[in-house]
């Protein structure tokens, strides 16, 4: 068959049966074509014929329809087809296809073209084969610019990857899919898994894969061959799409060659793992191997997954295959394999990344981001990513906490306990609203709105200070975004709430943290609350005196329980206040990664301010060795690039957590070091020069003074504009009552005039239907009075006819007997002769008397036709009277609870032309009586 061209430029499908084909309507239509490949299915009677399609594959080529001889039964072209359907799945039609094609015919004498729509069923062996047929006619629709000048051709092909984990028994298994996130398949060790693949051509005509003989796993990426372990086959079989080959096989991870993706991988780290398959294509002289790479992360055996959105691990190929047929066996042709690549293997080749020289993967772990290298430039507040995931146990046990605690309103027993792990990202934004008691807070929120549109003193600083908050985060990266906007309002209206703080630097941190969980009227009551009921605010009043204080906590604190830190940043002029002030005033929410910030700012909110005291002394506690050995300028640095970076994990930040609580701290102490601070400052001012004591504290009294009569003012101003606000409300109010009640009055008149319209309607409506009424008893008399006349006319009529059948009868008679008598003389017998053959009504004096009588009676018989024409016309305006009446009865009940004036003239004009009517029907019964 080389005469029909070879594989790379035709697919043959061999033992296809032609069902035939027939005229379309609509060559468009897939229910049509549908409907009548079942009918040609169904029949497959002795028209039947075994073919071989053949099927170009360029949008240029030809269509051939080639018999058991070679010969060609049809053909037309590719461009010439204008739909393609294949029979549904659910069906049993499932193995045939059609095509639809038009072409141009002839049509009468003057030869003038139409335009004709047929469609060909075929029925193939298997519905592969028929799903195979549409794939090569949409390659051939897709393939216009076919290069006749290199015999290389590319195919592309997608792989896509899928892990399953036996959840249930030996005897009952479970295969479920393993969750994967940003490709990271999340497994369990020592679970029996099965690794699918579907193989999926994409690009180029198709080719036949025959089978899967082997898929291989190993850990690690960029491999070599020999690395790679062979798994035990259990499924290789083409899709129900044709362009898909599905290859599944077992995985046991409990072999020692599998050890690496068979141990519990740190929170951190993920393994790589590589999978190949190897094909034989029937096209292809040589096996073809397909290599994919994928993360992953191994979990303990007994771990339950949250539910995560699934995603795809997917891997693009390109396969370049060589036209070289030098055989001179027609069907040993085979095309040559040059090369396939992986999108992998391109970025890898673009890295100058080589294989493996050892034996075992060099590469088994994931490398650290760039967001996660070293450098000595501090992170970016609000950098780090913040995990989702959460036991399904936990967050069901967090759930339940919830609704007991939004019923009751008290702070359950084992909230302090569940804080330890973190507060499931999903919810720590209700968690903290009633942590800190701000759930339903209708005076802030109405607060919150009002100061929205007062102008703020500080809204210079807060503009300046919101383009540095949380940079790094992409809520608040933009210029003039939501995140920034939002973060203006809350900085704004807190400053104009509390006047006596107005904004300080480090409080749109602690808000931006509140945003990311919450809105805005919600992050700005938890914000009260936190400055108010957990004492954040007193650090920020003027003079921070208590700033200070917690500065000499901390500093005796440390003295007691890391004395050696405490002399050594004491013997390198390192004071407290130059690494602590920041862990004060923004609770940590500067410069840490955001993980640690919401697991503090959980703690905070559950423990109070001495969560400040615990987690600086475990951060001093870790950072102790590295301290110990810097000087001025590295320990400042230590503070602001080193310490954040080394909890950028979860578990280290847990890890300090759960020092910090463990934390041993005699919370007695603080209070003997706050008397300790007072006694101290006491001293202080006593030992002062008592006129600049005395002009400090006047200066303090001036300033709280100014604050004061700031605040009266402002109370005053507020006072005067409710009281104007009030006047004007009322104002309003009153002109508003004076409307409705001139409303009300002109409703009433209304009201009062259509209901006396409605009267005088209903009395008019009384008056017509009770003279219809009459009218229509004089009609009803009317008709039955013709009915009598018809009855009449009807007697009149029929004795007449009798008498007139009688007439005639003795007419004949006499007719007989006088042509019987003048039948013998001949001047006479010619006049009848011509009477008979014109038998003219018409009669002169020379007329004989038997001519006169036969006229006669003819115009009698005339007299009595048009008298029965006029019983007909009688009847039929009888009958259209009746139907006028009956409309107009029906009239009068359909509108007899309406009471419009329109209504009332038209039914009185439409009456009137029926009067009219009847009138004239009536007159032209009486014309016809007599």
């Amino acid at each position: 068959m080389e005469k029909f061209g070879d594989f790379t430029e035709a697919t043959q499908f061999t033992n296809v049966q032609y069902l035939g084909c027939s005229q379309l309507i609509n060559n468009d239509n897939d229910n049509e074509m549908k409907a009548l490949m079942k009918v040609l299915d169904e029949q497959k009677g002795a028209q039947t014929v075994n073919v071989t399609l053949v099927v170009p594959h360029d949008i240029s080529g030809t269509v051939r329809l080639i018999d058991a001889q070679e010969k060609i039964l049809s053909s037309f072209s590719l461009v010439n087809i204008r739909f393609c359907i294949r029979g549904e799945n659910s069906t049993c039609q499932n193995n045939c296809f059609g095509i639809s094609f038009t072409q141009k015919i002839n049509v009468g004498e003057n030869n003038q073209s139409d335009v004709l729509h047929q469609c060909h069923v075929f029925r193939a062996s298997k519905s592969e084969i028929a799903a195979k047929a549409l794939y090569c006619f949409s390659y051939a629709f897709s393939n216009k610019n076919v290069s006749a000048v290199s015999n290389r051709m590319e195919f592309l092909f997608e792989s896509i990857l899928e892990i399953k984990e036996n959840d249930g028994t030996m005897e009952k298994p479970n295969w479920k899919l393993c969750p994967q996130h940003n490709g990271v398949f999340k497994v369990r060790r020592d679970r029996e898994k099965k690794i699918v693949v579907q193989l999926k051509q994409v690009e180029g005509f198709l080719l036949n894969i025959k089978k899967c003989f082997g898929m291989l796993l190993a850990a690690g990426r960029n491999l070599r061959h020999s690395d790679l372990q062979l798994l035990e086959m259990q499924r290789n079989e083409t899709g129900s799409d044709s362009a898909v080959f599905l290859i599944e096989a077992n995985w046991d991870p409990r072999v020692h060659m599998f050890e690496v993706l068979n141990t519990e991988t740190p929170r951190d780290t993920r393994v790589f793992m590589t999978v190949a398959v190897d094909v034989i294509v029937m096209e292809i002289s040589e096996p073809i191997r397909f290599s994919m790479e994928a993360m992953s992360r191994v979990f303990h055996e007994h771990e339950r997954f949250y539910k995560t959105p699934q995603t795809v691990v997917s891997e693009e190929f390109t396969l370049v295959l060589e036209k070289n047929f030098d055989q001179a066996d027609l069907n040993d042709r085979k095309l040559t394999f040059i090369s396939l690549e992986s999108d992998s293997e391109r970025k890898r080749l673009k890295q100058n990344l080589g294989k493996s020289p050892s034996r075992m993967p060099t590469q088994l772990l994931h490398p650290t981001g760039d967001d996660e290298s070293d450098c000595d430039e501090p992170l970016l507040s609000g950098s780090g990513k913040v995990s989702q995931e959460c036991k399904e146990e936990h967050l069901e046990l967090w759930n339940q906490l919830i609704n007991n605690w939004d019923q009751q309103s008290d702070r359950p027993e084992r909230i302090s306990e569940l804080v330890l792990d973190g507060i499931p990202d999903k919810l720590r934004g209700h968690v903290w609203q009633l942590l800190a008691n701000a759930i339903d807070q209708p005076d802030l929120v109405e607060k919150y709105h009002d100061f929205l549109s007062q102008p703020c003193p500080s809204e210079q600083v807060i503009m300046r200070d919101i383009h540095r908050t949380f940079p790094a985060h992409d809520y608040f990266k933009e210029s003039g975004g939501k995140g920034q906007e939002s973060l203006y309002k809350i900085s704004k209206v807190y400053s104009l709430y509390d006047e006596e703080v107005s904004y300080c630097q480090g409080l749109s941190f602690l808000a931006a943290s509140l945003l990311l969980h919450m809105p805005e009227e919600q992050a700005f009551c938890t914000l009260v609350k936190i400055m108010f009921n957990y004492g954040l605010r007193d650090l920020f009043k003027l003079g921070f005196d208590n700033l200070h204080l917690r500065f000499f906590q901390l500093t005796a604190l440390l003295k007691d329980y890391i004395p050696e830190l405490s002399i050594h940043l004491e013997h390198i002029g390192i004071e407290t206040h130059m690494y602590a002030s920041q862990w004060f005033l923004t609770l940590f929410t500067a410069k840490f990664p955001l993980q640690m910030v919401f697991f503090i700012l959980d703690l905070f909110l559950s423990q109070g301010m001495n969560t400040i005291f615990h987690i600086s002394l475990a951060l001093l506690h870790d950072a102790k060795t590295d301290l110990l050995q810097l000087d001025f300028e590295g320990t400042l640095k230590y503070f602001r690039v080193s310490l954040p970076r080394k909890y950028r994990t979860e578990a280290a930040t847990k890890c300090l957590i759960h020092k910090a609580v463990k934390f041993r701290l005699n919370h007695s102490k603080l209070e003997v070091y706050e008397k300790e601070y007072k006694r101290i400052k006491e001293q202080e001012r006593e030992n002062e020069d008592p006129v600049l004591r005395m002009e400090k504290e006047i200066g303090r009294h001036l300033a709280n003074t100014l604050r004061l009569e700031r605040e009266n003012d402002d109370l005053a101003h507020e006072l005067v504009t409710s009281k104007i606000e009030l006047r004007r409300k009322l104002d309003v109010a009153e002109d508003q009552i004076e409307t409705s009640a001139n409303t009300i009055e002109r409703l009433t008149r209304q009201n009062q005039d259509i209901l006396e319209e409605n009267k005088n309607l209903l009395r008019e409506y009384e008056q017509i239907k009770e003279m219809y009424r009459r009218d229509v008893l004089r009609l009803e008399e009317n008709g039955s009075r013709a009915e009598k006349l018809l009855a009449e006319y009807k007697k009149l009529f029929s004795e007449r006819s009798k008498r007139a059948e009688s007439e005639r009868e003795n007419f004949e008679v006499q007719k007989k007997a006088i042509i019987a008598r003048i039948s013998e003389c001949d001047k006479c017998w010619p006049s009848v002769c011509e009477w008979e053959k014109n038998r003219s009504p018409v009669h002169t004096a020379y007329t004989p008397i038997g001519l006169d009588l036969l006229t006669k009676l003819e115009e009698r018989e005339d007299h009595i036709k048009s008298l029965e024409i006029d019983l007909a016309q009688t009847k039929l305006s009888l009958v259209e009277a009746e139907c006028r009446n009956q409309d107009l009865t029906h009239q009068l009940m359909a509108q007899s609870e309406s009471d419009g004036k329109k209504w009332f003239k038209k039914t009185i004009t439409q009456l009137k032309e029926v009067g009219s009517s009847l009138k004239h029907h009536e007159r032209s019964n009486s014309s016809v009586t007599p």
